[in-house]
């Protein structure tokens, strides 16, 4: 996967390096309440950092760091989950941001720019996002970037893009 930028932020694949930083988000309660619902482990957070890598060399696209340009430092975890459908491969748009940088736009910026990204350099046909119904800033962010209902359970919002209703 290449390396993108938006306007503030770096997207690239993650490194080695990042396992520390990757963790303080993991192992954060607040954070993954609506991912899991509880913190990761170090031990944990380095075997999924290991499937991202597996997930950049099967499918040439995976889970990536945001880092701040202005800083350098990773502020969150974003990306495309590679999903293998019977009608081809797909990508589950995700992101996680520190909290003290929720707010800022970041999580709309980075989502827009990874669509474009999924439908014209990826080639993916259906990016889909799925929310915690309490995650009500994810959701004003799947609405905002264009992203439609299309299936609600009483705890959970899956939201759909097409490349060919864009």
């Amino acid at each position: 996967m290449e390396a993108f930028e938006t306007e503030r932020l770096l997207i690239r694949p993650f490194v080695k390096r990042d396992l520390e930083d990757l963790y303080s988000l993991y192992s954060q309660t607040e954070l993954m309440q609506y991912v899991d619902g509880t913190p990761r482990s170090f031990e944990v957070t380095k075997d999924y950092l290991k499937g991202y890598f597996a997930d950049y060399k099967r499918y040439g696209f995976g889970l990536c760091a945001a880092i701040l340009k202005a800083t350098g430092r990773m502020v969150g975890r974003c990306g495309l989950i590679p999903v293998q459908k019977k009608t081809g491969l797909e990508g589950e748009l995700v992101f996680m941001l520190k909290k003290e940088y929720w707010g800022r736009g970041l999580a709309t910026e980075f989502s827009r720019a990874m669509i474009g990204y999924a439908f014209e350099k990826l080639r993916l046909s259906r990016v889909y996002a799925k929310a915690d119904k309490n995650n009500l800033a994810a959701i004003r962010v799947l609405e905002k970037i264009g992203m439609h209902l299309v299936r609600s359970t009483p705890k959970e919002a899956t939201y759909e893009i097409c490349r060919s209703r864009r």
